[in-house]
């Protein structure tokens, strides 16, 4: 009797899922008709199909032998036809010792490995006194029920004192699975679910650096509910009655424990030597110079603070190779699917001096959707895995020993951003992560090196502009343009190369405010900091507010020019005026135009015709800054001291506090190859076995190197501050265009001639008065300029 209920009971389930798919391919092809909105405009999570899970994992468990099992095992009531767990459970303590039970059962029966160092075990940390706090969400710090696991990609938590005790330790580095188990009358929303359920996925995602996607379970006395992670987000499936289908919660419990790591949602291209449970050395097998499949041993992973666990997720691995020794940086990263992927842009760059030189990449890795299940497909941004090996360069600009070395990188980031431009690659995402310092010994051109093309935009003929989003780059660095394009009602303009420039006077202001010129960090409560802290504000017209006091005649520009100059010296402080009254100008004549030629698609021609002139200008005042700090050195600095050749991904993070310690620790596309581009049938990630269908807050202390810098010695010769400068003026009324015009070539290529030295400018209120910020030039300059866009359509202009 059993067996033909439980044979009618699997065929039931076999029909079911299949009208289920046929609904869910119907639900795709109406989603695929639909036009694509904005981002914030999609949910939160989703929630698959009632089909979804029955069809996960057919392929790990047959039939036959669930059903060999279901008739043998005392976990399972075949009489009954429903688990040993209880009908009303007296407490969710005794109901998490039924589910213990069962998922060792089901364990010991159907996942096994002939490797004897691969295991999975089932574990409960109730009783436990380090698991009975609350993480920052405010729910356990770590799962009631998890799976333990050994193997090439687990190792147990750092913080563990005693690998003698490695038997029994716990944590998010060793945790193949985590089960969450809940009173059915106590369950919560999908929301709720969701929520407790990302609290622990995002540490298993920081503590596993090669996890492609994480999927636990939530489990009461009647239903179970899989909820699945990945970089596009999260789903969840409807309540399952495990009673009526048995099955389905066998596969899905042997499934999630896996022996198989890319069951298991991880990438093995990457694997590592255990040894006493701790992970000794690794390799990384990618495409190598040669276009061919190669095994490269991993020198360290690059640290990221990025716990979010939908976006690019971009980690980073030194590696070195094996036959010539060079030290090399694989990117892996997820790219949402209608952005160009970044080796494209690798390719077209090759070549040019002061930005990121790509040796390989890797094609075919896999997407979102693999592994999702389909009737969600346009609830959710698809995104794509790249990889890109590259070359090894220093580390990011903030790591600077001097100051020397600081305006170098700087001013050779922004030559190089130049030669960008002149390709028609636009970056837009100038960070302190994205410029990094040369190589030892590097020449002038590539002192500063430009990396992170994720961003970038490639202009062409039908497609010449890209406009201005606050969505994309990195807050603190916005121009005030990509700022105000979050205004409501506005029209947003076009990003430009003017847009970038404006970012490199903040990255330089920021390290300006934040550091000292030995490379050591200011307080967090001095006034330097907190003149930046504003800047990152997630509320885009909060940020613009705060950063366009930088400007004009406010105390907080002068406050911010009286501490550069008191603490870098006045070559610096220099620069910096002359770096923010020039952004300033190029800001007004640009909304300038914008008002006055509204509708015209030529509105910013006049300025953007004046390129190259713009960029000497601004190189101009790095160069003098450069050659003042060299001729005030107290010893010979002909060249920046060099950088030690570290890595090409950003180097953001600081250590992280595990989420609890020991005794139960916590450690702490296919996109097509451009021509010409190295490739080699490197193996997908993402064989999943499923059937069709596929289903910056500041630190006192960033533990920067404090080594004495290069400054500008004391003489008789330093510039007076900016007071006495004002008043040595002579009182000029008029303004005097600091530099030599350049002439630009009817092809539209500028001629820059040698530039004069710089006129003396007019007094600041005229200037004031004249940018018609204010008639006593005493006011906080606090209402955005930007604004000034409402009296004219914002056209976008041609990217050059």
């Amino acid at each position: 009797m059993f067996e033909n209920n439980l044979e009618e009971g699997l065929a039931m389930t076999s029909a079911y899922n299949r009208l289920s798919t046929n609904i869910e391919l119907a639900l795709n092809d109406k989603y695929q008709q639909r036009d694509d909105t904005a981002q914030g405009s999609r949910p939160k999570f989703t929630t698959t199909s009632d089909a979804y899970a029955h069809n996960l994992y057919l392929d790990a468990v047959q039939n036959e032998d669930i059903y060999t099992f279901l008739r043998g095992d005392e976990s399972y009531d075949s009489t009954q036809k429903r688990w040993s767990f209880p009908s009303v459970p007296e407490t969710t303590e005794h109901l998490i010792g039924a589910v213990c039970n069962v998922l060792r059962g089901i364990l010991g029966r159907f996942v096994k490995s002939q490797d004897p160092t691969v295991k999975r075990e089932v574990c409960s940390t109730v009783g436990n006194p380090a698991c009975e706090g609350r993480n920052e969400g405010g729910y356990r710090v770590c799962p009631v029920l998890l799976i333990r696991a050994e193997g090439p990609s687990f190792e147990i938590p750092e913080s563990l004192i005693s690998v003698a005790a490695a038997s029994s330790s716990l944590g998010f580095s060793n945790m193949a699975t985590y089960i969450s188990v809940k009173l059915d009358s106590n369950v919560g929303t999908e929301e709720e679910n969701v929520e407790e359920m990302t609290s622990y996925a995002k540490r298993v995602f920081h503590e596993q650096p090669n996890r492609v996607f994480v999927r636990s379970l939530v489990v009461t006395e009647k239903h179970a509910r899989l909820v699945h992670f990945d970089r596009a987000g999260s789903q969840i499936t409807p309540p399952i009655d495990i009673h009526r289908h048995p099955a389905t919660f066998v596969r899905l419990i042997a499934g999630l424990s896996s022996t198989s790591e890319r069951s298991l949602g991880l990438d093995d291209s990457i694997q590592w030597t255990v040894v006493d449970g701790r992970k000794t050395h690794g390799t990384l097998t990618t495409t190598g110079p040669k276009g061919e499949p190669t095994t490269f041993p991993i020198l360290e992973r690059v640290a990221t603070t990025r716990d979010s666990i939908r976006g690019r997720a971009t980690t980073c691995w030194r590696v070195r190779d094996p036959e010539t020794a060079e030290e090399y940086v694989v990117k892996d990263s997820w790219r949402p699917e209608g952005r160009g992927p970044e080796h494209e842009f690798l390719e077209m760059i090759k070549g040019i001096s002061g930005v990121v030189q790509m040796v390989s990449c890797e094609v075919g890795r896999g997407e979102t959707k693999d592994f999702r299940c389909s009737s969600t497909t346009r609830h959710y941004y698809n995104r794509i895995s790249t990889r890109a090996t590259m070359k090894s360069y220093g580390k990011s600009v903030l790591f600077f020993t001097s100051v020397l070395q600081l305006l170098c990188a700087v001013r050779d980031a922004i030559a190089a951003h130049q030669r960008l431009v002149d390709v028609r690659v636009l970056h837009r995402d100038i960070s302190h992560n994205n410029v990094l310092l040369g190589k030892e010994g590097a020449a002038d051109g590539d002192r500063g090196v430009i990396i992170d093309f994720d961003m970038a935009f490639r202009a062409t003929d039908t497609n010449p502009t890209v406009t201005t989003d606050s969505n994309i780059g990195t807050r603190v660095f916005q121009s005030l343009c990509v700022l105000h394009s979050s205004y409501p009602g506005e029209k947003p303009p076009s990003h430009d190369y003017l847009d970038d420039l404006e970012s490199f006077l903040y990255l330089l202001t920021y390290i300006f405010l934040l550091y000292k010129p030995d490379g050591s960090r200011f307080q967090s409560k001095d006034t330097g900091p907190s003149i930046v802290r504003g800047w990152g504000d997630e509320d885009p017209q909060a940020a613009h507010s705060s950063k366009h006091s930088l400007f004009g005649a406010g105390s907080i520009a002068d406050q911010a020019l009286r501490l550069i100059e008191e603490h870098w010296g006045s070559s610096c402080s220099t620069l910096f005026d002359g770096f923010s009254w020039w952004v300033l100008d190029r800001r007004d004549e640009k909304l300038g135009l914008l008002d006055d030629h509204s509708g015209s698609p030529d509105a910013l021609e006049p300025i953007h015709s004046r390129r190259g002139e713009h960029y000497s200008e601004v190189l101009k005042m790095f160069d003098e800054a450069i050659e003042a700090v060299k001729d005030s050195a107290p010893h010979d600095a002909t060249s920046p001291p060099p950088s030690k050749p570290v890595q090409v991904c950003p180097p953001e993070a600081l250590p992280t506090t595990p989420v609890y310690q020991s005794p139960v620790a916590c450690s702490s596309p296919q996109p097509t190859v451009s021509p010409g581009q190295d490739s080699a049938p490197v193996h997908s990630l993402f064989d999943v076995e499923m059937a069709p269908p596929p289903a910056p807050t500041m630190s006192d202390d960033a533990g920067l190197p404090s080594v004495l810098p290069i400054l500008p010695a004391p003489s008789a010769t330093t510039q007076p501050r900016r007071s006495a400068r004002i008043r040595n003026l002579h009182g000029a009324k008029d303004e005097t265009p600091t530099y030599q015009s350049v002439q630009v070539s009817p092809t539209g290529k500028s001629s820059c001639p040698a530039l004069p030295l710089a006129v003396p400018q007019p007094r600041r209120s005229e200037r004031i008065r004249k940018r018609k910020f204010g008639d006593d030039g005493r006011a906080e300059a606090v209402t955005p300029a930007a604004k000034r866009v409402k009296k004219g359509r914002r056209v976008p202009a041609h990217a050059r």
